[in-house]
C-alpha cells in the first residue's frame, strides 16, 4: 500500500483526542457508607463491570472513525494481490495529449520524433476498452480536440491520427495539461487517466505554480531526440524603409550553436527570388552565437523574395528563414522652384534618361495645395519664394507623412525656420575670396553608398562661392559637413515625415557642384537614402496576427502561405497624402499564419506588399528537454507515472492500473463506525435512565 497524499497520515494524531477527552473527563465520585445498600454492592460490581466495558467499546469506535478518516484524506492505494479484493470500476475516462510542437520534427535514428509519438498513441489506444470515454488532443501553444467520444472507437481514432503533422509553432504544456483535465473533470467515469506524450521542451513549461490537487491518474511518456548538434537561424533583419534600384540591401543575421560541446561550421546560403546570390562558410564555437552582416546590391523594382538558408541538421525546422525587400520603382517627386530651377530639374529627372523619380514641376506663383496630392517628396528650388500659406501647405504635408528635401537659399528662409523647427541662424556667404569645400566623412555613411572612394575624394574637391553657413544644427542631425565646421546636408523628422536641409545653392555660378558629374547622383540620394531611422524589419511570427497599413485601391486580399486566399478585415480608412480617389490608408488584420512563407498582399491586380513569416526558433530549438518526473513536479502531477523510451508501455499501464484507491470505502467505513457508535451510546443512555426510574 501507498499514499498519494501522505502528509495527510499527520492527520492520524488525531486518534489521540477521543482517548484524551476519556481520560480527563471521568468523575471520581467518594464512597459513602450506607447501611441499607450494603448487600447490593455485589449487585453493584457487575453493573459497573458492563459499564466499562461499554464506555471501552464507545472510545473504540471514536478512535477508529477518527483514524479511517485520516487514512482516507491520506488517498491509500492498495497493489499487488490485495488490490483484487477491492472492486474497481470497468470503464474510464482517458485524455491523450500529443505534442505537435516543431521541436517535434526532430530528426533522429529511427525518424522523426512526431512518428514516434504516433506510435505511443497507437500503444496507449490498444490497452482502451470500448466503453471507454476517450479523448486525444493534439498541443503545441494551443489545443486541438482530434477525437473525442463517450463511447471509445479505436479505428475512427487512429483514423483521425492519419496525416497529422507537427506543427510550426512552439509548446505549452501547462496550458495543455489544464485542457486535459477540464476534460476529465466533465466525465462521469470514476476513474480517470491522463496521457502526455511530449518531448517536454523546458521553454514549454513555463513557471512552476501551485494546483489544488487533482483525482487522475497521469502517465508522462517522454519521446525525445538523442544527442546531437543543432545550429538555428534565429533571426534576419532587413532594413524597413525602401530601397531604390541600384541600393545596396543588407541583412543582419543571427545564428546560434546549441550545442554546449562542438564547434559547427557550414555554408550560409542567401537566395533572392529563387537563384543563390551570396554563399558564405561560417564557422559558429560551442554554444555561442554570430551575427553575420550581408550587403548586396538590388537591380529589381518591386517587392522582392528573399530566403537564408543553411545545411539542414537535426531540427530542419530552424535551418532556413524567409525575408522580403520593398525596392522602388519610381518616386513620384514635386518640385517647386522659379526660373533658376533648371540645374535642379536636370539633376532630378535627366532628359531622356529612366530613372528612380517621377517629377512634376510647379511654378512657385502657381503652386497650390492640390499639387501635394499623389507626391511622396516635394523639393524646393530656388527663384520665387513661398508665401505663407504655401509654407503652411508644405508643413501639413510633411507631417502627414511626406519628405521635403530645401535647398537653404534666402528667397526660402522663412520655410527653412519654420520645417526645422530649432530656429537656426543662417549666414548668406559669398567668397570674393577663397572658397569652401566639403569636409570628408568618417566612413562612409548610407547617403553615399553609391559613391566609391575615389569619388568621394573628388566631391571633397568640389570647390563652393556661395554657401549658407547655419548654426544651431544638432550634431547628431549633421550628414555631412562644409570644412569650416557648419553643416552642409542635415535631417529633420517632422511629425509622420522628414525633411533634409542642404546649404547648396543649385546654380552655376554658387560654385563647381552644379556642373560636376557628382550633382545629380547627390541629389538624388538626398531623396531616396535619406528619412528617418527606423528599427529593422523581422517579419511576422507564425501564430501571431499581422497588421498592414497602406492605400488601396480595391478590397485587398491576402494569398496567405499555405496558398489559400482570405479577405483580411479593415480596421478603419483614412485618407492621407498620396491616396487614390476612393481610397485610403487602410490598417488591414491579417489572421495568424500557420506556417512559414510568405504572405502576399493584392491590391486589385497590383501586389501592395508582402510579409516574411517565420517560426519563433528562439522558443524550442535548444532542444532542452526535461526528465519526466522533474516535468511531473513542475505541473503539478502528483499520482503519475513515467514511462520511459526504453519501457515497455503496455507493463507499465498495466501496474499502475493494477492499484485500486479505497479512500471512498475508508469514508463510507467510517460512516458506519460512528453510526454504530451512535448506536451503542444511546442504548447506553436508555439504560441509564431505565435504572433511574426503577431505583
Amino acid at each position: 500500500m501507498n499514499f498519494l497524499n501522505p502528509l495527510f497520515l499527520l492527520s492520524l494524531l488525531a486518534v489521540a483526542v477521543p482517548l484524551l477527552i476519556h481520560i480527563f473527563s471521568r468523575r471520581r465520585v467518594p464512597e459513602v457508607p450506607f447501611s441499607t445498600l450494603r448487600f447490593l454492592r455485589r449487585s453493584d460490581r457487575r453493573s459497573m463491570k458492563r459499564v466499562n466495558l461499554r464506555r471501552l467499546l464507545l472510545l473504540l469506535l471514536r478512535m477508529l472513525g477518527v483514524m479511517l478518516v485520516a487514512l482516507a484524506f491520506a488517498r491509500p492505494v492498495m497493489r499487488g494481490g490485495l488490490a483484487a479484493l477491492f472492486p474497481v470500476a470497468g470503464s474510464k475516462a482517458v485524455c491523450i495529449l500529443l505534442d505537435r510542437s516543431y521541436s517535434m520534427r526532430v530528426e533522429a535514428d529511427e525518424g522523426q520524433v512526431f512518428s514516434q509519438a504516433a506510435v505511443r498513441v497507437r500503444q496507449v489506444v490498444d490497452h482502451l476498452g470500448k466503453q471507454d470515454e476517450v479523448a486525444l488532443l493534439l498541443f503545441d501553444e494551443s489545443q486541438e480536440t482530434l477525437y473525442g467520444s463517450e463511447r471509445f472507437d479505436r479505428d475512427v481514432l487512429l483514423g483521425s491520427l492519419g496525416e497529422i503533422v507537427p506543427s510550426w509553432r512552439g509548446t505549452d504544456l501547462r496550458e495543455a495539461v489544464s485542457a486535459g483535465r477540464a476534460f476529465l473533470r466533465k466525465s462521469r467515469h470514476e476513474t480517470k487517466e491522463l496521457f502526455i506524450i511530449s518531448d517536454f521542451q523546458r521553454s514549454g513549461i513555463g513557471r512552476r505554480t501551485r494546483v489544488p490537487a487533482h483525482p487522475e491518474r497521469a502517465f508522462l511518456v517522454p519521446v525525445r531526440p538523442g544527442p546531437g548538434a543543432n545550429v538555428s537561424i534565429e533571426t534576419v533583419l532587413t532594413p524597413r524603409a525602401a530601397l531604390h534600384g541600384g541600393e545596396v540591401a543588407r541583412l543582419s543575421i543571427l545564428l546560434r550553436n546549441n550545442a554546449e560541446h562542438k564547434k559547427a561550421r557550414f555554408p550560409l546560403e542567401i537566395m533572392i527570388d529563387g537563384s543563390r546570390i551570396i554563399e558564405k562558410e561560417i564557422e559558429i564555437p560551442p554554444g555561442g552565437t554570430r551575427e553575420e552582416s550581408v550587403g548586396f546590391p538590388v537591380e529589381k523594382t518591386g517587392w522582392i523574395e528573399g530566403k537564408v538558408r543553411k545545411r539542414s541538421d537535426r531540427l530542419p525546422a530552424d535551418d532556413e528563414r524567409y525575408f522580403t525587400l520593398r525596392v522602388r520603382e519610381k518616386m513620384n517627386v514635386l518640385l517647386i522652384s522659379g526660373d533658376k530651377g533648371f540645374y535642379l530639374e536636370q539633376a532630378l529627372c535627366p532628359g531622356g534618361v529612366e530613372g528612380d523619380i517621377s517629377l512634376r514641376r510647379k511654378d512657385w506663383a502657381d503652386f497650390t495645395s492640390a499639387d501635394l496630392d499623389r507626391a511622396e517628396a516635394v523639393v524646393l528650388g530656388p527663384g520665387g519664394g513661398a508665401l505663407r500659406r504655401d509654407a503652411g501647405f508644405i508643413e501639413r504635408f510633411v507631417r502627414s507623412g511626406g519628405k521635403a528635401l530645401v535647398f537653404v537659399l534666402p528667397e526660402l528662409e522663412p520655410l527653412v525656420r519654420l520645417l526645422g523647427g530649432a530656429s537656426p541662424r543662417i549666414e548668406f556667404r559669398l567668397m570674393e575670396t577663397g572658397f569652401l569645400t566639403i569636409e570628408k566623412p568618417h566612413g562612409r555613411p548610407d547617403l553615399l553608398l553609391p559613391f566609391n572612394a575615389a569619388d568621394i575624394d573628388a566631391l571633397v574637391r568640389v570647390k563652393f562661392r556661395r554657401a549658407a553657413a547655419v548654426t544651431g544644427v544638432p550634431a547628431e542631425a549633421v550628414l555631412l559637413r562644409f570644412d569650416t565646421g557648419t553643416p552642409f546636408i542635415w535631417e529633420k523628422s517632422l511629425g509622420s515625415g522628414h525633411v533634409v536641409f542642404t546649404a547648396i545653392d543649385p546654380v552655376p555660378e554658387a560654385g563647381g557642384l552644379t556642373l560636376s558629374p557628382y550633382f545629380l547622383p547627390l541629389v538624388q540620394q538626398l531623396l531616396l537614402a535619406t528619412g528617418p531611422e527606423l528599427p529593422p524589419d523581422e517579419g511576422a511570427v507564425v501564430g501571431n496576427a499581422v497588421t498592414w497599413e497602406g492605400p488601396f485601391t480595391a478590397e485587398p486580399l491576402c494569398r496567405m502561405p499555405g496558398g489559400e486566399m482570405l479577405k483580411p478585415r479593415m480596421d478603419g480608412v483614412r485618407r492621407g497624402k498620396g491616396s487614390h480617389p476612393g481610397g485610403g490608408e487602410r490598417t488591414l488584420l491579417i489572421p495568424p499564419p500557420e506556417s512559414p512563407g510568405f504572405i502576399t498582399i493584392i491590391d486589385g491586380q497590383n501586389v501592395a506588399g508582402r510579409v516574411a513569416v517565420n517560426i519563433d526558433s528562439r522558443k524550442e530549438s535548444d532542444l532542452d528537454c526535461l526528465g519526466g518526473e522533474e516535468a511531473a513536479d513542475s505541473l503539478g502531477l502528483e499520482n503519475f507515472l513515467v514511462i520511459e523510451e526504453g519501457d515497455n508501455l503496455a507493463a507499465g499501464i498495466a501496474t499502475a492500473r493494477e492499484g485500486r484507491e479505497i479512500s471512498v470505502l475508508l469514508i463510507l467505513a467510517a460512516i458506519a463506525v460512528f453510526v454504530l457508535e451512535l448506536v451503542i451510546a444511546q442504548r447506553k443512555h436508555d439504560a441509564a435512565e431505565e435504572s433511574r426510574d426503577v431505583g
